[in-house]
């Protein structure tokens, strides 16, 4: 017998959500049926719902949230909306799939653990409604078929860097991508509001519901004399892109032993990590996380792991895939070969050879050792391809997921270990996110 298909209502229809996650859901009406879709802008939906043929639209999120027809809910509006409706949806017996970060809050996430018991009595599905936390770059297949098996063949990690500098990244203007009627504002780059605020260095979503954020903020910092511009910017950045590089570095590295110089330039931050990659033996070594946003348009994005004889880069263009070509993730496996070796690529790239004293196109120079270089590409669809796959396995045929609320409390874990570090050499004792 076959399973039916998962009737979605979306809240939320940013541009990336008309890019990538509306096509893909699209692509796939036996698993998912396009219901009602929720945003501000009534142009906007009447174009959502005759491109992906979506049968009903609304500008009240409501609307979604008690659908009678709806069994998943995609929560896609900003991060500081993400509880709200997500309890909401869960209380009323639906499933929700959430984009990273489900919470900045301890106690977020554990209201909304609650929100799943209680919802257990209105769900239509054995066991209650469930919470699917959204991270494509954690899914696609060149991250989980090549890069984690060639990090895993590492002998040693001496060194590793994660890097997300992009731009720009421009808010669309048609919609606020939110749509609740709450004041809303824009917040300048060192989170102040003003009318100067520059639209081509935008953190994504950056059209914020001051008030909910404003409770967000209290939420994670406890007392309002810590809720300064600097912290209110670094929530503003892990609420965004930010928490979807620590859930990539957490599913690669694992937990660091202890973070350390924090530096907050907002728009522009970085963190040290220090990890043990052999416990037996105890191999230290450093992580290098630096981020921003700048009005150069490019993404210089990365996650590179160095051992002694290999160096494996996992490259990928969120949150910008359209300003950077057509690829969302590449792999790029480095190593030295010598002379007396034979090696054929698998997988490679045209340019697999290397130019300059090390020989060219394989062809050593003075008996030197050369570069051996294999590139592997996935596409932005085949993220959100594989991503919809295991959010349907995971609703209709109750496999486990990785990306479920303790994935995401594990996220919170480490925003956890940089906010406390971050009170430690700021010279206070407080525990923002307890």
């Amino acid at each position: 017998m076959s399973t039916p298909a998962l009737r979605l209502g979306i809240l939320g229809a940013s541009e990336p959500v008309q890019s990538h996650h509306l096509p893909a859901l699209h692509a796939h009406p036996t698993r998912f049926e396009l219901t009602i879709i929720h945003d501000a802008s009534t142009d906007i939906l009447q174009h959502c719902q005759k491109r992906f043929n979506i049968s009903e639209t609304t500008t009240s999120p409501s609307d979604v949230l008690n659908h009678p027809d709806v069994d998943l809910v995609l929560n896609l509006l900003p991060f500081e909306c993400h509880e709200q409706h997500t309890i909401a949806a869960l209380e009323a017996g639906k499933h929700v799939m959430v984009e990273v970060p489900l919470s900045l809050s301890i106690d977020g996430l554990r209201r909304i653990r609650a929100a799943c018991k209680k919802g257990a009595a209105n769900s239509r599905s054995e066991g209650g409604p469930k919470v699917f936390v959204g991270c494509a770059r954690r899914y696609t297949p060149c991250f989980t078929e090549i890069f984690k098996k060639e990090l895993a063949s590492i002998d040693r990690i001496y060194y590793a860097r994660c890097r997300n500098i992009t731009g720009p990244l421009v808010t669309p203007n048609l919609s606020t991508t939110n749509g609740l009627n709450d004041k809303t504002m824009n917040l300048s780059q060192n989170g102040s509001s003003n009318g100067n605020f520059n639209q081509s260095l935008a953190v994504p979503n950056t059209i914020i519901n001051t008030t909910k954020f404003h409770t967000l903020l209290t939420d994670i910092f406890g007392n309002t004399d810590d809720i300064t511009s600097d912290r209110v910017a670094f929530a503003r950045f892990l609420g965004t892109t930010g928490s979807h590089d620590l859930s990539l570095i957490r599913e690669s590295l694992g937990f660091p032993d202890a973070v350390a110089n924090i530096a907050i330039t907002d728009p522009f931050y970085s963190a040290i990590f220090h990890y043990t990659h052999d416990a037996e033996d105890e191999h230290p070594f450093t992580m290098l996380y630096e981020a921003g946003i700048d009005s150069v348009p490019r993404c210089d994005s990365h996650l590179t792991v160095y051992g002694a004889q290999k160096t494996v880069s996992l490259e990928y263009d969120f949150p910008c895939p359209s300003a950077c070509g057509d690829s969302a993730m590449r792999v790029t496996v480095e190593e030295a070969e010598h002379p007396s070796e034979e090696h054929t690529p698998v997988n490679a790239s045209p340019a697999n050879g290397t130019s300059g004293a090390n020989g060219v196109n394989g062809v050593p120079i003075n008996g030197k050792p050369r570069v051996k270089r294999t590139v592997i590409t996935s596409t932005v669809a085949e993220a959100y391809e594989r991503q919809f796959e295991e959010m349907y396995s995971f609703f209709t045929g109750g496999e486990t997921a990785k990306t479920d609320t303790n994935d995401a409390l594990n996220d919170l874990k480490l925003v956890r270990m940089i906010f406390e570090h971050y009170d430690r050499q700021c010279g206070t004792i407080r525990t923002p996110l307890g």
